[in-house]
């Protein structure tokens, strides 16, 4: 199973554009164990407890790493789509 959806952002330096990756399926552990290391790597790391466009309880995670982490590369921000069900019957 696979439940959690990953956005990830990327802005180059002296581009007005945001890089957009394709979202990507993860399953709830590899989720914990990117947010973690995130939290390690001194990245601003939130959680928000929200409810998707059908009213089905979420966790949203952005992991917002900033300059320093790609050559040329202001920010890259993680967003993870956590649907609450997959937390608590772990």
């Amino acid at each position: 199973m696979r439940p959690v959806t990953l956005h990830t952002l990327m802005h180059h330096t002296g581009q007005a554009r945001t890089v957009k990756w394709r979202p990507e399926r993860l399953s709830t552990d590899t989720a914990r164990q990117l947010i973690r290391r995130g939290r390690r790597s001194n990245a601003a790391v939130r959680v928000y407890v929200t409810t998707d466009r059908d009213g089905t309880p979420m966790h949203v995670a952005y992991v917002e790493f900033g300059p320093g982490l790609y050559d040329n590369v202001d920010a890259v921000t993680d967003i993870y789509e956590i649907p609450t069900e997959a937390l608590t019957s772990l």
